[in-house]
């Protein structure tokens, strides 16, 4: 579809109760969004077709956005159609990666994300598991299928990755976010939002953890201030996981980028994005081996 008939099907929605304004919104890098000004209220309009080849479920992401929604941290989803959702519009600053940096905020984010992992034993719905590692092994095996130009090395690049798996410890599954971009952050007058709940599921927590470390490229002292401040401990053990589970966030970023140089239409350059995470993933694992893990 043209942009000129996005719009139209936006307009056109049966929702509305009077034709909307819109415009587009700049940022995203997997769906086309607008903001929708209607009847004198403001919406997010996200165009956004199933996209299985990413592992993203639109059933499975308004369950979780609205279970975040429930718990306070997400705008509630007010219509949807195959195709299409529609949330309520929030005031507010969307964050850079140097806002999510500055200690003040880390220290809301953190706190922000403990709401919703605290939100595990009220959790309804069937929401899909999501495990990092196994997303790297089927987004591997998804960018050969579509003859995507993968870097030579890859093979041993996932095969190490898997080596962290068995370091991780049990821990208490719950609602994660699993993309936590710092665009994906909103600081409204009154409260921290987080929107695109798209690869949300059930997971480990740290995993958020260490995808805001690696969306905001944080240095080790900033993963440290970073876990204090999300559970006012710095063990040794939790440190390393997250540490680990950066690495991880930066190859599964790197691979999905990979996927999109096939398949997305949007204007962006997923291959120096994938070239630059591919890079940040080589780093931080010679970063975590010099830290005294060999593994």
């Amino acid at each position: 579809m043209t942009g000129s008939d996005i719009e139209e099907r936006v307009t056109s929605l049966k929702f509305w109760c009077s034709r909307p304004v819109i415009e587009p919104l700049s940022g995203g890098i997997t769906n086309r969004n607008y903001r929708a000004s209607a009847d004198g209220e403001e919406f997010v309009v996200r165009v956004c077709d199933e996209l299985p080849h990413l592992g993203i479920d639109r059933k499975n992401e308004t369950l979780c956005q609205t279970e975040a929604h429930q718990a306070g941290v997400a705008p509630g989803i007010v219509y949807s159609e195959p195709g299409i959702l529609v949330s309520e519009f929030v005031e507010g600053e969307t964050l850079t990666k140097a806002r999510v940096r500055e200690p003040e905020m880390t220290t809301v984010i953190a706190r922000t994300v403990r709401i919703y992992h605290g939100y595990w034993d009220k959790l309804r719905g069937e929401l899909l598991y999501f495990c990092p590692f196994q997303t790297i092994r089927t987004y591997m095996q998804t960018a050969l299928g579509l003859l995507a130009d993968l870097p030579g090395d890859i093979d041993c690049l996932v095969i190490d990755s898997q080596e962290l798996s068995h370091k991780m410890s049990p821990y208490r599954p719950t609602l994660c976010h699993n993309d936590l971009l710092a665009a994906n952050f909103i600081a409204g007058p009154k409260k921290m939002w987080i929107v695109d709940w798209e690869y949300a599921g059930i997971g480990n927590p740290l995993f958020d953890l260490a995808s805001i470390s690696s969306n905001a490229s944080f240095s080790t002292e900033q993963d440290e201030f970073l876990l204090q401040a999300y559970r006012g401990t710095t063990e040794r053990t939790d440190l390393f996981e997250l540490r680990a589970l950066k690495t991880v966030s930066l190859l599964r970023e790197a691979l999905w980028s990979m996927i999109q140089t096939v398949t997305s239409e949007l204007d962006f350059d997923y291959v120096e994005y994938a070239r630059t995470n591919f890079e940040a993933y080589k780093e931080a694992r010679a970063s975590l081996s010099a830290g005294g893990h060999q593994l």
